[in-house]
């Protein structure tokens, strides 16, 4: 990293490495994220629920040696399928496709996004599968836990960094230690011989990667044994790179305290890179870079990665090359240096070159012939200098909403030619005569509510690129919560000998829509009047039954009665809904089944 920074010093904005200057004042303050939430179980014929709403399902199981990535079975679903259900209403199958890392008499899916699916089922898994198993997952909203210390107070920065630590995409080191407190797999250090790109085979257009990398972190350290995320870094749609494998020590803060990636991956104080687990049987001295999404040619989940993602690639990788004194374009003999074994790979090469699997997507790998070139260019580039690029409008960490007017600075030695202007890595805009400055515009409209990157990539005469990004929080419809009603009522019965019982599950949302945790609902069963009460939980859902009933009742309702809610939140009957018209909102009618 020493002479890739040196070779730059006079450029603002290179990839991800250089940022501009931030200065913090005022106390440290606690950096929190949602605490992952995960249940893992045997794989079932029927339907799996869970205590919470499910971001992501994996399915894996023991394979014979040699066998992980074979397709086990004909036809579109070789390795099986998963189903999800939403508001009552299944879904399709989705084929299983296989995780960008797979350890040794081991297959594992890649994470199927699922949605806030209330439920999921999995069909179709090979015979030969021993102990198949599915996890099914939630990194989004679980009780928020503390990961690390950031600096507090007021901030004054120029840009937002394009990488982010472990503290800051929200590892929870606790993962890589068994119960004794012991790590679990302790870093191991060799010098750097090859680079090998994978794909994570997740969603593609992600709306919070660093959710999915929690998610790839918790699936790779615990349901697949490892004791860690197996890659050493991650980049996302956006370009941002993400520090994946432990290295020994905490990173330095990319957004707080000037961190530029410098130190993920390497030993501290030397140029040695950690050993992680993303090829089986070639992982030391092997550095491991994933792009988030799927690059297949599945009809229905593949897509070409973002120019943003590849552009970041091509830098992280000519770093290095640089650092570890690789030739980009070059084949060469790699040696295990645990066990000697060789083999005859590319510098720069893909997860297949190493053993039978899709990683990382025919379309990403078809890219690879491509990305050496321009890596081997970035090297050599110090007669031409990339371009020097600000995004000025919108301000980091600022709310916008309706139309906003994107606008940046660019400069470059031999000419910018365009800057194109993106959210979330897809371009929004690109102005290709900068004599007024350079513009574009951004409809909010287009995107959810929440958190967004908007980036300005420039490029010059020969090709050159540089990106600069600022986070923003989109609030077309922020509305202050002030009321909660009825948002979904659902019933199901249970038999039983001679009787049977209904359980309904309300779902409380406030004015805004939002789900409300920890509302008291109260109700009246119809059969015999009883009354019943149940507390939300965090997607705003609580189930009660009814009493045992003769089957010689056909049916009953449940009525809500009240809705009460710790803070000034109050019920307004009024505007209790049901989308699946099995309601009135207010009162549900469950019939027994025959």
């Amino acid at each position: 990293m020493r002479r890739f920074l040196g070779f730059f010093t006079h450029v603002i904005v290179v990839g991800f490495f250089v940022s501009l200057a931030v200065v913090w004042s005022g106390p440290a303050q606690a950096r929190t994220v949602p605490e992952t939430l995960a249940e893992a179980k045997p794989v079932q014929a029927g339907e799996v629920t869970t205590a919470f709403s499910i971001d992501y399902v994996g399915v894996l199981w023991d394979t014979p040696v040699g066998q992980e990535h074979a397709a086990e079975a004909p036809g579109p679903e070789p390795h099986g399928a998963v189903r999800l259900r939403h508001d009552g209403t299944w879904g399709p199958w989705l084929p299983l496709g296989e995780d960008g890392v797979t350890s040794e008499g081991q297959w594992a899916s890649g994470l199927v996004p699922a949605g806030d699916a209330q439920a999921y089922q999995v069909r179709g898994i090979p015979a030969g599968a021993e102990s198949p198993r599915a996890v099914a997952m939630n990194t989004t909203d679980g009780p928020r836990v503390t990961v690390d210390q950031a600096p507090g107070g007021s901030a004054q920065a120029l840009n937002s960094s394009q990488c982010r630590t472990r503290a800051e995409w929200g590892a929870d080191e606790s993962l890589r230690h068994d119960a004794a407190g012991k790590e679990v797999w302790a870093p191991q250090f060799y010098d750097a011989q090859v680079t090998t790109v994978h794909h994570t085979a997740t969603t593609n257009n992600d709306p919070d990667p660093a959710a999915t990398v929690r998610a790839l972190y918790r699936y790779h350290a615990i349901d697949q044994g490892f004791g860690d995320i197996g890659y050493q870094y991650l980049i996302d749609e956006s370009g941002i790179v993400y520090e994946g494998r432990w290295s020994g020590a905490a990173s330095t803060s990319c957004g707080a305290a000037g961190g530029t990636g410098a130190d993920f991956a390497h030993e501290e104080g030397t140029d040695r890179m950690v050993t992680g687990a993303h090829v089986v049987g070639w992982n030391s001295g092997n550095l491991g870079v994933a792009l988030l999404g799927e690059f297949t040619n599945h009809r229905r989940f593949g897509a070409d990665p973002k120019p943003a993602a590849v552009s970041s690639l091509k830098d992280l990788l000519a770093e290095l090359a640089l650092r570890h004194d690789l030739d980009p374009t070059a084949t060469v003999t790699y040696t295990n240096p645990v066990n000697g074994t060789q083999k005859t790979v590319p510098t720069i090469g893909g997860h297949r070159d190493y053993e039978a699997t899709e990683c990382p997507g025919e379309r990403l790998y078809a890219q690879l012939p491509t990305i050496r070139l321009h890596v081997a260019d970035r090297m050599a580039a110090s007669a031409d200098d990339p371009p020097i690029v600000a995004l000025t409008t919108p301000a980091d960490d600022a709310t916008v909403s309706g139309t906003v007017p994107l606008t940046a600075e660019a400069t470059d030695d031999v000419g910018v030619t365009k800057v194109a202007f993106a959210v979330d890595g897809t371009t929004v805009g690109t102005d290709t005569d900068g004599a007024d400055g350079w513009t574009a515009s951004w409809d909010t409209a287009t995107v959810a509510d929440g958190a967004h990157t908007v980036s300005a990539t420039a490029i010059d005469a020969t090709g050159q690129t540089s990106t600069d990004l600022a986070g923003v929080t989109v609030a077309n419809n922020d509305v202050a919560a002030d009321s909660m009603h009825v948002g979904d009522l659902d019933g199901t019965t249970q038999a039983q000998k001679n009787r049977w019982t209904a359980t309904v599950v309300t779902t409380v949302v406030d004015n805004t829509g939002a789900p409300v945790a920890g509302a008291t609902v109260q109700g009246t069963w119809s059969a015999d009047g009883t009354t019943g009460s149940c507390q939300t939980a965090a997607d705003g859902t609580c189930a009660m039954s009814s009493p045992s009933t003769s089957r010689t009742t056909s049916s009953m309702s449940f009525t809500v009665g009240s809705l009460t809610h710790p803070t000034a939140l109050s019920y307004v009957a009024t505007g209790n809904t049901d989308p699946d018209g099995d309601s009135d909102g207010t009162t549900i009618t469950v019939t027994r089944s025959s």
